[in-house]
């Protein structure tokens, strides 16, 4: 609706209003606690801030620029030198960012894991098929929005209900569950061809929205059984960082597989300068390549690129599930009090 009545900016525009209300009400509701506070980790913070908008700049604009192109190449050396000063320094400082052992826990390791590949496996694709629904099959982008309700629509009902009925199930059966349907519903958006509309995604839009509203929950409190109590907060930071990571992964990669397959079906269509013309179609300009191939043969290829897509998707969330099922465990942190070198439960007024 922001984009159709106002301007694309604005979904990021409408993130200012509600960061207001989130600061007044925390500084409203939540007072200081009387103990020493934890330093803030701004080197940690810095070294982290190079490493994921290098490793997230490289990884989009590599479908682009080629994988082994300078630039590339040069970001992503950019994006380890951001690593290695971050692992320096979580190593020395009193109070870090991340406590680095916990990533020798496999339980740990597999909740973040699991977070990466439910971000990639769910919603990678989603822009190309928002691009599909509007610049090929000629929807707005309120009607375009629509067509993905099954999605949202069925994991807001099934997270609700998961919190309720299925509070205290072993992590493991949630979440490698929710990542094999999560998986099962990418797979059946894989069916579309030159005539197919936005029906065709419906039955597998649902089916990952039944997934996604069982893992959504599940990962937080997953996070926060694998790691000990007084660790609480850095599990569940990083959670939400593997999941952001995951998604700016899952968008660059399935692109880059889709635009792939574009270019083969438009270099067997004849269709000259295929691969700037798959890239051009990928990023929504089909408009501009009318003169050039029908629209027909912009369908069938925009089409067969989703399916590519979505199947590599697909088979990624069917192999976290797997893996979750595999090596999520029951937390094995010693209960008792929280160290006092720890952050206390918030009191409110």
């Amino acid at each position: 609706m922001l984009t159709q009545s106002l301007d694309w900016r604005w979904i990021f525009f409408i993130n200012l209003p509600v960061s207001v209300v989130a600061i007044w009400l925390t500084l409203r509701a939540i007072r200081p606690s009387e103990r020493s506070a934890r330093r803030l980790d701004w080197a940690g913070t810095a070294a982290f801030a190079l490493f994921a908008a290098a490793t997230t700049y490289a990884v989009v604009r590599a479908g682009e620029e080629g994988w082994a192109s300078a630039r590339t190449v040069a970001t992503f050396a950019v994006a380890a030198v951001g690593l290695a000063a971050f692992i320096a320094v979580e190593r020395r400082v009193a109070d870090p960012l991340i406590d680095l052992s916990l990533f020798g826990r496999p339980s740990f390791m597999a909740v973040m894991a699991a977070g990466l590949a439910y971000n990639a496996a769910a919603f990678g694709v989603m822009p190309y098929i928002s691009i599909w629904l509007q610049t090929v099959l000629g929807m707005s982008p309120v009607r375009a929005g629509l067509a993905l309700l099954p999605l949202a629509a069925t994991a807001f009902v099934v997270a609700a209900a998961s919190g309720w009925l299925l509070h205290g199930a072993p992590h493991r059966w949630v979440i490698g569950g929710g990542l094999l349907l999560i998986g099962g519903g990418t797979l059946a958006q894989a069916v579309l061809d030159a005539d197919s509309g936005w029906a065709a995604l419906t039955a597998g839009l649902a089916v990952s929205g039944v997934g996604v509203g069982l893992v959504s929950p599940g990962l937080a409190g997953a996070a926060l059984a694998s790691v000990p109590r007084q660790n609480a907060g850095m599990a569940g930071g990083a959670v939400n960082t593997f999941r952001q990571l995951g998604f700016a992964f899952g968008v660059a990669i399935f692109g880059t597989i889709a635009a792939a397959r574009m270019t083969r079906s438009l270099d067997a269509a004849g269709v000259d300068g295929a691969a700037d013309a798959a890239h051009t179609l990928a990023g929504g300009g089909a408009g501009a390549l009318r003169g050039t191939a029908t629209g027909e043969v912009l369908r069938a290829a925009f089409a067969s690129g989703l399916n590519t897509a979505a199947a590599a998707a697909g088979i990624a969330g069917l192999l976290a599930g797997i893996a979750a099922l595999v090596w999520v465990r029951a937390s094995t942190a010693p209960a008792g009090p929280v160290q006092t070198n720890t952050p206390v439960p918030v009191e409110r007024r």
